[in-house]
């Protein structure tokens, strides 16, 4: 995922000066960048780009989050949904309290570490299945990037998320038996709250969920790193992150109606 860049050192695709630092100093100091000005910072990594561009980001990403779910994991009912299954089958009462008591013990055991550090692989997993989307809707769309730029822009628009992430373990302190599929009822900040709890997994709140405002915050990293690191224009970066979601929107839409 490394690469060359023809652009002197200290020179910023607009022509400016930028920071001295280089390597892993100067992709740490982008991680907190992609905040507070994330277009002067994608317009810094158009001309100087590493490894560390993605290496930083995705390692902060998932040490962060390997705390987050040791933090957020005791809080959670995680058999509550295999319990409605179950009565749903019209298993016998004794038969399912069985098999819940049988998966809670799962759980509690190794198995719930082995979730907890199973994000060392989730986490860059899931940005590297993101970035092979973006990269070819960008090729379509007529920029030019490579796939190891793309896989940076996500590994840095995808930090709001660890932030809300973050929130989210402030907001189950003092909560226990929470539903997982429930948490965006939990989260002010997500449309879904709105709705009773109970509208869980209607397609209506997994419409009101899609308009999360970190995710959206994200959407709007990604086009924008796509933009100045692929050279394309923002309008063209908006409609393809925009389209990209549109369709997931969609999908989530079918699975709710469907379950």
């Amino acid at each position: 995922m490394n690469e060359s860049t023809s652009t002197p050192a200290g020179v910023g695709s607009d022509g400016g000066a930028v920071s001295e630092r280089s390597g892993f100093g100067l992709s740490l100091g982008r991680v907190a960048e992609v905040f507070y000005a994330p277009v002067a910072m994608f317009q810094n990594m158009a001309s100087r780009w590493g490894f560390s561009d993605w290496l930083v980001p995705v390692l902060v990403g998932v040490i962060i989050s390997v705390v987050i779910t040791g933090l957020v994991w005791p809080h959670l009912d995680i058999v509550a949904q295999t319990r409605d299954a179950l009565e749903a089958r019209g298993i016998a009462p004794d038969q399912i309290e069985q098999q819940v008591a049988q998966q809670e013990q799962l759980f509690a055991g190794p198995f719930g570490k082995v979730i907890q550090y199973s994000q060392v692989v989730f986490y860059p997993l899931v940005l590297l299945i993101l970035a092979l989307v973006c990269w070819g809707a960008a090729s379509v769309m007529g920029g030019r990037i490579t796939f190891g730029r793309t896989f940076s822009v996500l590994s840095y628009a995808w930090l709001p998320r660890v932030v809300e992430g973050l929130i989210l373990t402030f907001v189950l302190q003092g909560r226990e038996g929470v539903r997982p599929d429930r948490i965006p009822s939990l989260m002010i900040t997500n449309p879904a709250s709105f709705l009773d709890p109970s509208a869980a997994g209607t397609p209506l709140y997994a419409l009101m969920a899609s308009f999360n405002p970190f995710t959206l915050w994200t959407m709007i990293l990604v086009a924008l790193g796509l933009a100045e690191m692929g050279k394309m224009s923002r309008g063209s970066a908006y409609v393809m992150v925009g389209g990209l979601y549109a369709v997931w929107i969609v999908i989530q839409l079918g699975w709710a109606a469907l379950t």
